[in-house]
Parts: C-alpha cells; sequence; structure tokens
C-alpha cells in the first residue's frame, strides 16, 4: 500500500511539474529577423533645426532585451572625418531595449553653438553647450548585425537612419532674445549667433539695419563664429522704444551657405530712470558722498534743479555720464535722517526727462 501511494505521487508531481513548464515556457532562442529597431530619435529622414534631444543625443530603441556591449560596439556614424563623433564613452542603455548616444564635437572643431528652442525647456541658469554640425550635412547611425540581444541572437542585417541637424545656414540665439523688454538704454552691445563659422567677408555693417534707425559698429568675435553690435561711445538708445533688428541673406558662412531669408528680432528699452542711489540705510557717515545712478546720459544742466536733500544741505554736483555726485560742503549731522530726491525734471542728453521722480533716504551714525 505504501508503495502504491508513493508511486501515486511521483505520478501527480511529475504531472504538476510539466504543467508549470508548459504555462511559463520562454523561448531561448530565435530567428535572427525578430530582432529589430523599432523607434529612433531623431526619426529617420529628420530634417532640423531642433530635431535633436538635449545635448545631442541619439537614441534607439530594440524589440528585445539588448547585449550593452555589443550594441555601443556595433553603433557607428558616417561621415567619419566631420566634427561630429559618438562618444563611446558615454554611450549607455537607458534600459534594456533603449540606448544613449551621446554626440561629440571633436576638440579640433572648438566651436559650440546655443539654442534658445532647446534652452528653453530648462530652467533659467542650466548651462547646455550643443555641438556645431556641419551646415546641410546629412549624417547616418550604422547599427551592424553584430548587435546581439541576450540571448545571443544578432540582428538579420546591418541597419541604419539618417538625418540632417541644420539644413541651412541660421541665427541660433541673439541677445537681448526676441521681444525682450526693458533693456536699459545704455547696453551698448547687441549680439548674433550663428551655426557655422562666418565668411568675414561677408560681415560688412550694412547687412544688419535697426528699425529705427541707430548708428552703431558691426564686427566678429568669439572665434568668427558670432557678431557683435555696439554703439559708438556717447550715444544710447532712446527710451522705451521697440527697436528691431534685421540679418540680411548677404551674409554667408565660410563653405558659402546663406541664410534662406533675412533674421528680425525685436526688443523694448526702458524708460529712462534713476536706477540706483548710495547712501542708504542707517549709520551713513557723516562725511558721504551721495551717488545717484541712471539708465542714460545725464543732461548736467538739469540736474541742479532737479536734485534737492531735506534737511538743507550745501554741497555741489558732478557728473560722470550716467551718474552725478552730491558733495556736501560740510560734515552732515550726526543721527540724522536725510532724504535726497530727484525729481521728474531731470533729462537726458536727448531731451527726454525721467518718468517719474526717485527719493532715498539714510541716517548718519554718532
Amino acid at each position: 500500500m505504501k508503495n502504491f501511494i508513493f508511486f501515486f505521487f511521483l505520478i501527480l508531481c511529475a504531472a504538476g511539474c510539466d504543467s508549470n513548464q508548459n504555462a511559463t515556457d520562454v523561448p531561448v532562442t530565435g530567428a535572427s529577423s525578430s530582432i529589430q529597431i523599432v523607434w529612433t530619435d531623431p526619426l529617420p529622414g529628420a530634417v532640423g533645426p531642433n530635431i535633436m534631444s538635449p545635448n545631442n543625443v541619439v537614441k534607439i530603441r530594440f524589440n528585445s532585451l539588448m547585449n550593452s556591449r555589443s550594441v555601443i560596439r556595433a553603433v557607428s556614424i558616417s561621415p567619419t572625418n566631420e566634427s561630429v563623433y559618438i562618444d563611446t564613452n558615454t554611450a549607455s542603455p537607458v534600459e534594456g531595449t533603449t540606448f544613449d548616444f551621446p554626440l561629440t564635437p571633436t576638440p579640433v572643431w572648438l566651436a559650440f553653438t546655443r539654442d534658445a528652442s532647446l534652452d528653453s525647456r530648462f530652467p533659467a541658469g542650466y548651462r547646455i553647450d550643443y555641438p556645431s554640425f556641419k551646415v546641410a550635412q546629412t549624417y547616418t547611425i550604422f547599427i551592424a548585425s553584430s548587435a546581439q540581444d541576450i540571448y545571443g541572437d544578432s540582428l538579420a542585417s546591418q541597419n541604419s537612419f539618417s538625418f540632417t541637424p541644420e539644413p541651412y545656414f541660421r541665427v541660433t540665439d541673439t541677445y537681448p532674445v526676441n521681444n525682450d523688454t526693458a533693456i536699459s538704454p545704455i547696453y551698448p552691445y547687441v549680439s548674433i549667433r550663428f551655426n557655422a563659422v562666418i565668411d568675414t567677408s561677408s560681415a560688412q555693417s550694412s547687412f544688419l539695419t535697426f528699425s529705427p534707425q541707430v548708428g552703431g559698429t558691426t564686427y566678429v568675435y568669439y572665434g568668427s563664429w558670432g557678431l557683435s553690435w555696439s554703439l559708438p561711445a556717447g550715444a544710447m538708445f532712446a527710451s522705451e522704444t521697440r527697436y528691431t533688428a534685421t540679418v540680411g541673406t548677404s551674409i554667408r558662412d565660410v563653405d558659402g551657405h546663406v541664410p534662406p531669408s533675412p533674421y528680425s528680432f525685436s526688443f523694448t528699452t526702458a524708460p529712462y530712470m534713476v536706477t540706483a542711489a548710495y547712501p542708504t540705510g542707517n549709520a551713513a557717515g557723516v562725511n558721504s558722498v551721495l551717488y545717484i545712478y541712471c539708465n542714460f546720459l545725464i543732461d548736467s544742466t538739469s540736474a541742479a534743479s532737479a536734485f534737492s536733500i531735506s534737511p538743507a544741505v550745501n554741497g555741489s554736483l558732478q557728473y560722470n555720464g550716467t551718474e552725478f555726485t552730491f558733495t556736501p560742503s560740510a560734515a552732515l549731522l550726526a543721527n540724522t535722517t536725510y532724504k535726497a530726491t530727484i525729481s521728474a525734471s531731470l533729462r537726458a542728453t536727448n531731451g527726454t526727462t525721467i518718468k517719474t521722480p526717485y527719493s532715498f533716504s539714510f541716517t548718519t551714525g554718532n
């Protein structure tokens, strides 16, 4: 009887084990053609600008859990003699089916561009440098058939996909940025950056224009891949005025590419105003000199009548472009609160008065 029960138990065990194996059976081999690339970023045939992920990471997703080393060794980029290559040291799987391949510029290129559209995806101050893709260059990513999944199966054949990140010569970013407001009227520079090295012979003053017109000088800077425009000494922008800068199509890069159309961006200046003063607060020295700072070039003839201080103090005014000082002729009273006011009659050298009066106060020490 005991032998019969033991034999019956073995039969039940065998049947149960077979049933579980059939229910959870996973094939460990398969046809090579079962491994496929199901998605890439950029997409095959994508044409820029703004098609690249942040930091120019190329992404490849497979339909199977892949052997990481075999995938990283199997991926390459063409052309291989240009400014961009795959940084295999940082290429890595995101998870078992998806891989990141950062593209990095060669050290000899040493040119980075910024892209305002991509930068806007990140918090302010988050620094991102984008490698410089060659204008009108199509890049092809190859995935060799040596790429294997974790079961040892390979791609049926070499795969590839192509994309063109920078199809034309273009402006990548500017300062001020388009539609920027409250730009200081005395800030003397406008900067413009491109996605390729500029042919300096084409960088003539006539290709950059402003409306309303304002005089200035244009010059190439930062290794010939950007431009800066500056106001002449002793000049300033009008207050509360919207300026539009336009880059014409006469400019070209060193390979002869020109922008497909003019590029314009606009900015609006701030009103003329007093921006800061010194001293303020408590424990000011009794021999303090008062400093008043403005965002415009001051008409010195208007400052004397615009400035007042209470309690009244005798003293002299001196001027230096965008600031003036008041030097008391004798020591100030100790432990006394003074209030200085600059009225709205203070003018800029172009005759425009400040928009609002400005006051500040301070208290002297012992």
